[in-house]
């Protein structure tokens, strides 16, 4: 049986979720600050969102603070054809923190694994596509891996503590374990 469109749909954007969750995760790790794509204007940072509708991948790009934002604005709006010094000066600003962060996110989520990409998007110059992860992040491996040798330790702690209360010691689900 084949998945309808919208179940496939489905299914890719929640995987992609899942990727932007790891996306945000790993900026997070490195020091940036992530602002979640639906976020409150006035978030500045790491913009991470799933390419909706067409679900390429992840899309990331960098927010500058609105007091730098609304500062150009008002630059450009009080020279429309935007022809004098000020706005030029912006526009290199704006231009420079774009590439910057845009080289950096690219330069830190390659380290961690991930597949990026330019979107080649007009509108946003500097935005990058995550399409996935292609090993994962030595300190996400590390911890999974604490966490994995905590648990089997505390498992093995429960089964000698409940063999050690079992009225059957010898019985199949106790049995082979040390209990003194």
């Amino acid at each position: 049986m084949t998945e309808t469109p919208a179940a496939a749909d489905s299914e890719r954007r929640f995987h992609l979720e899942a990727l932007r969750d790891v996306v945000q995760a790993e900026l997070a790790a490195a020091g940036l600050p992530v602002a979640p794509g639906d976020g409150p204007m006035g978030t500045a940072g790491a913009v991470v969102t799933v390419d909706v509708p067409d679900l390429h991948g992840v899309l990331v790009d960098w927010r500058e603070h609105d007091v730098l934002v609304d500062a150009a604005q008002e630059a450009w709006f009080e020279d429309p054809h935007r022809e004098g010094e000020e706005c030029a000066a912006f526009k290199r600003l704006l231009s420079t923190i774009g590439e910057a962060m845009s080289t950096a996110m690219r330069a830190i989520l390659t380290a961690a694994g991930l597949e990026v990409s330019g979107t080649d998007n007009d509108y946003a110059p500097h935005e990058l596509l995550i399409t996935r992860r292609v090993v994962p992040s030595v300190w996400r491996a590390r911890r999974d891996a604490q966490f994995s040798r905590r648990y089997e330790s505390m498992v093995a702690a429960w089964k000698v503590r409940n063999a050690a209360e079992c009225p059957k010691p010898d019985c199949e689900h106790h049995s082979g374990l040390n209990v003194t």
